[in-house]
């Protein structure tokens, strides 16, 4: 093999292997960058999803804790007593319509 005369000057082998070298190196990081960057992009969807989800169950877990306040009421036990079963208390009329 010749050298290549660049300027002049005689490019040593050596010195191209070195160049091939250098730029494979530089391809391949950029394709790790790349990788990593879409990796990245990734998680953050994922965390994103996960923190709304958990935005959704402590907004679950208020209105269950409510839930549970208001069945604890007499008010609820009447309500359902009323309408599941039919009951009243013994001095009260029922009215009720032809509808």
């Amino acid at each position: 093999m010749s050298p290549i005369k660049k300027n002049g000057r005689n490019i040593k082998p050596r010195t191209k292997i070195i160049a091939v070298i250098v730029i494979l190196f530089v391809i391949i990081m950029g394709l790790a960058y790349w990788n990593l960057e879409e990796r990245t992009v990734k998680i953050q969807r994922e965390q994103q999803q996960v923190e709304q989800k958990i935005k959704d169950a402590k907004n679950k877990k208020t209105e269950l804790k409510k839930e549970k306040k208001y069945i604890n009421t007499k008010e609820f036990i009447e309500k359902t007593a009323r309408e599941k079963f039919g009951l009243f208390y013994p001095d009260e009329y029922v009215v009720k319509s032809k509808e």
